[in-house]
């Protein structure tokens, strides 16, 4: 299958791991509109590919500073802001909505939307030449991208509000420390121990994986009733797949499971 060219990300697609690394065209690896759309597409071949591990990351030293705050004075601001937003919540939806493991490597700022993409992951994975911050606050605007919607459920309600109030730098090791995160490494070391992570994720039961991610996601939101139904529903719909009759066969012949990802 021949990759499709984007405007702003570099991608591959091999053996079932799809890798965007941004390359915006505008400065600071900034969002900008034609990004969005881009992202969005990519969404949606989460649901039409083989995909079994998405992983985003960004390009020479930056991961994503935010939108590009230059569209915002060519445009009504409001309409701007609101297109904007939408085609970015698309995207978030179409990624949450695959059932896809999504890893993230944030190997550089990531501030506004760049925030949001990068701890919107399952796996997060920081360079220790990274940092992390809300960032709207700097441009007088309130939070979008998902980014209200993650950061109370990784860090809690408080802590929460403290880094959209402050609009701090938060570092590597902090932001593991308080779930921004999962992992922090030495710049030296990050392209390998991201391989490292991916290989794991993308060898293993990945449509099951992906739907366990979503039904912990889903769970802060849920009362008791509802997500245990939602996880009577997913493992009677997981248990169709080849890769739980590969399972149950592997571990009836006492062998270590092949997995597909389908």
């Amino acid at each position: 299958m021949v990759d499709p060219d984007y405007e702003n990300f570099v991608t591959t697609f091999e053996d079932g791991v799809l890798r965007a690394e941004i390359h915006s065209t505008s400065k600071m690896n900034a969002l900008n509109r034609t990004m969005s759309e881009e992202l969005l597409e990519l969404a949606v071949r989460l649901h039409e590919d083989h995909v079994r591990c998405f992983v985003l990351t960004g390009s020479d030293g930056v991961f994503c500073a935010g939108g590009d705050v230059g569209n915002f004075v060519n445009e009504s601001a409001s309409a701007g802001m609101r297109k904007g937003a939408s085609m970015l919540h698309d995207a978030v939806v179409q990624f949450h909505q695959a059932e896809v493991p999504i890893v993230t490597g944030v190997n550089g700022a990531a501030v506004g939307a760049g925030f949001s993409l990068g701890i919107f992951g399952d796996y997060v994975l920081a360079s220790d030449e990274s940092y992390f911050q809300f960032g709207y606050p700097g441009i007088g605007a309130t939070g979008d991208g998902s980014s209200t919607y993650f950061l109370p459920r990784v860090v809690g309600l408080r802590q929460a509000k403290r880094i959209a109030l402050l609009n701090e730098r938060i570092a590597p090791d902090e932001a593991v420390e308080l779930g921004l995160a999962t992992e922090a490494v030495p710049e030296a070391d990050f392209a390998d121990r991201l391989d490292e992570v991916v290989g794991q994720v993308a060898e293993g039961p990945t449509v099951a994986l992906g739907r366990t991610q979503r039904l912990l996601t889903e769970s802060t939101s849920r009362g008791i009733e509802e997500q245990l139904a939602a996880e009577t529903n997913t493992i009677a719909r997981t248990a169709k797949t080849e890769d739980f009759k590969e399972g149950v066969r592997a571990f009836g012949e006492k062998r270590t499971p092949e997995f597909e990802g389908r």
